[in-house]
């Protein structure tokens, strides 16, 4: 990347304006898609369309690590300019052919009715778009510029809300409902994401074979390990959803789906500082980096107890307040999808800090070892167990992915520090 190119376009934002535009807009945009659980519900005559929609999200998730190759994290901390930005944006549409190409057969093969199948493959396209938005804003990231992902992210939301409900309230179909999200993420990417990354210097598309077997290769080992802690909740969920029926999944989603928050606000606390973090990683002192890291973890903490205390003492009576007296006998699972959602965020940022020490090896064996153990609990554990079987498959996988995670970074660690203290 030439120094032209870096120049190009609006200066950067300082990091605490990146955070907060970036927190803002994300926790709308969380904050919408969490809405669309609860308007399911409202606007519908009983959970069947919750637990529709639940099964699509559950296989959207899965295409996400595919589609974006898990590429965003080496992406911002690309610091060297190894890749273009067209060369990323090229590889991004190489990688959304290569998910839907796997995700549409398997869609059309787990033995769902024709009114599920139709809505995951709708929810597909929705993820699609979103996937594509993802490497504009790796862009925005990387020129530190972050106001433009906050505002795309409130203005998607707000049109996804909208047209969602509308699609409900007016003709009474999910997969109306679904398209609408689909063309509200779609126009705001090519009215607003698009027009920004060429103003921060993207210009057409471009790649070599090389470098798209270079990226391949190099970050396969992110998204497997992605895939593989995605699917310790899609897999539970669809065993779940197998054994007693899409509307109880649908009472499970109603309970757990709010608990996202949590997952967002740590990740879009700490997304801002993943490029400073790897600039003191590539040029600093290990002490330095430490630092920075130990800070990091113990504000997205903070902020995390923040929301747990705060949902604990407002989720039971909110849950009511929107779903009314039926959700009452499910009220008790609160409390561990919280601690679920806490341990997704951790394993999240404990995995793109493997990256930015490029430890692909470490992160895939933290995640694959997350993902076995939660098949080796899942038929049991939800069988005995019945929803909160599902809490227990994530939270023992999770704890199991962070101590083989926290083992490398130490590795990592003294390995640096042998060579720049």
């Amino acid at each position: 990347m030439s120094g032209e190119e870096k120049a190009e376009g609006p200066k950067a934002l300082s990091i605490k304006r990146n955070m907060l535009f970036n927190t803002i807009g994300s926790l709308m945009y969380q904050g919408c898609l969490w809405l669309t659980t609860v308007i399911v519900v409202t606007l519908s005559s009983d959970y069947n369309n919750s637990g529709i929609l639940a099964l699509a999200m559950t296989v959207g998730n899965m295409l996400v690590p595919i589609a974006t190759y898990t590429i965003r994290t080496y992406q911002v901390s690309d610091v060297g300019g190894t890749y273009s930005k067209a060369n990323y944006v090229t590889f991004r549409l190489i990688t959304i052919l290569v998910g839907l190409a796997l995700l549409v057969p398997y869609t059309l093969f787990i033995g769902a009715s024709a009114e599920v199948i139709v809505a995951i493959l709708l929810y597909l396209l929705f993820k699609m778009d979103e996937s594509f938005c993802d490497v504009l804003y790796g862009i925005d990231q990387s020129r530190g510029r972050m106001d433009f992902i906050g505002i795309s992210q409130f203005v998607r939301g707000v049109l996804v809300i909208v047209l969602f409900g509308a699609g409900l309230k007016v003709f009474d179909s999910l997969w109306v409902a679904i398209a609408g999200m689909m063309a509200a993420g779609l126009a705001t990417t090519l009215l607003y994401d698009l027009p920004h990354a060429r103003l921060l210097g993207l210009h057409g598309l471009g790649i070599t074979g090389g470098q798209v077997r270079s990226l391949f290769v190099t970050c396969l080992p992110a998204v497997l390990s992605s895939l593989l802690v995605s699917m310790v909740v899609s897999v539970s969920r669809q065993y779940f959803s197998s054994v007693f029926g899409t509307e109880q999944l649908g009472y499970y989603a109603a309970v757990a789906t709010p608990t996202v928050l949590i997952q967002a606000a740590a990740r879009y606390l700490y997304s801002p500082l993943l490029v400073p973090l790897a600039d003191r990683w590539n040029a600093s002192s290990v002490a330095e980096f430490r630092r920075w890291f130990w800070g990091i973890l113990v504000r997205m903490l903070g902020a995390i107890l923040v929301i747990v205390v705060i949902l604990s003492v407002t989720g039971a009576p909110l849950l009511r307040l929107v779903y009314g007296p039926s959700i009452d006998a499910y009220t008790y699972l609160f409390p561990p999808t919280l601690v679920c959602a806490t341990l997704i965020a951790l394993i999240w940022f404990f995995s793109d800090v493997l990256v930015i020490m490029r430890d692909m090896s470490g992160e895939l064996i933290a995640n694959a070892a997350t993902f076995a153990v939660s098949m080796v609990l899942m038929v049991p554990l939800i069988d005995a167990f019945y929803m909160n079987g599902l809490n227990m498959v994530i939270i023992v996988s999770m704890l199991v992915g962070l101590a083989v995670c926290a083992i490398r970074l130490l590795r990592l660690f003294r390995r640096r520090e042998a060579v720049r203290p």
